[in-house]
């Protein structure tokens, strides 16, 4: 016959060990400080960790008020560039919409020629451009209105009627110049034209020279309205001869 063990399976040898009951206090109190020193542990790392991460928050914060600055200065530099453009668009824009004068007058004392003698010249950068706050008046003032652009409105006398007409002609070699007109040309003693009236030999010219008044026309202005009153240049020369 096969033997059996009528011992309970849980109060047998070698079987599940003892029983919470039979377990002593040592027991709980290892327990304990396995825990308390789990929770010890998992404290310090915690801390270590949260301090770890306001040291880098203070850094970053510390990064970005030095960047903040920097902006700041960059923003100033960034501004005067800004300024810099604009100023430089508007010299532009008003270089652009101004005649040069003094190329004008350069070359215009190189083409006269020596035996030519200016009494007056009045340079205008349109028709409507005034001299000292009153508008330009020269006997030429109806030929001068013909074209809205810079021109000359001379007067002055010469040696004959063919260096009026020499005068004319190197006139027109002056840069920018499109149209040469000559509003009347009279010998002394002479009738002017339209006048009724006789004329006589000018200051600084001979006595049988002619009197000539004639308007030089240049290229017109790029963006300067047909109204609008422009540079005014106005020249005297009496009694000056080339």
């Amino acid at each position: 016959m096969r033997a059996v063990n009528l011992i309970p399976r849980e109060s047998r040898r070698g079987g599940v060990g003892p029983s919470l009951g039979k377990l002593g206090a040592s027991h709980f109190v290892i327990a304990l400080l396995v825990v308390a020193v789990g929770m010890v542990t998992a404290y310090v790392l915690t801390n270590n960790t949260v301090s770890k991460r306001k040291a880098q928050l203070a850094s970053l914060q510390q990064q970005v008020t030095q960047m903040q600055v920097q902006v700041a200065r960059l923003t100033r530099y960034e501004q005067f560039e800004k300024l810099a453009e604009a100023r430089a668009e508007t010299v532009n824009e008003i270089a652009s919409t101004r005649f040069d004068w003094y190329d004008a007058l350069s070359d215009l004392s190189k083409v006269v020629p020596a035996n030519t003698s200016l009494q007056s010249l009045v340079a205008t950068a349109s028709p409507t451009s005034t001299t000292g706050g009153s508008a330009v008046t020269t006997s030429s003032s109806g030929v001068r209105g013909d074209i809205d652009a810079p021109a000359f409105a001379l007067k002055g006398c010469t040696g004959s009627q063919d260096e009026v007409a020499q005068l004319m002609s190197r006139l027109r070699l002056i840069n920018g110049v499109t149209r040469v007109t000559l509003e009347d040309s009279n010998a002394p003693g002479s009738t002017a034209s339209g006048t009724g009236s006789t004329s006589s030999a000018q200051p600084g010219c001979s006595a049988n020279g002619p009197t000539f008044d004639m308007v030089v026309f240049f290229q017109p202005v790029a963006g300067t309205a047909s109204t609008t009153s422009g540079q005014t240049v106005s020249t005297s020369t009496t009694g000056a001869t080339k």
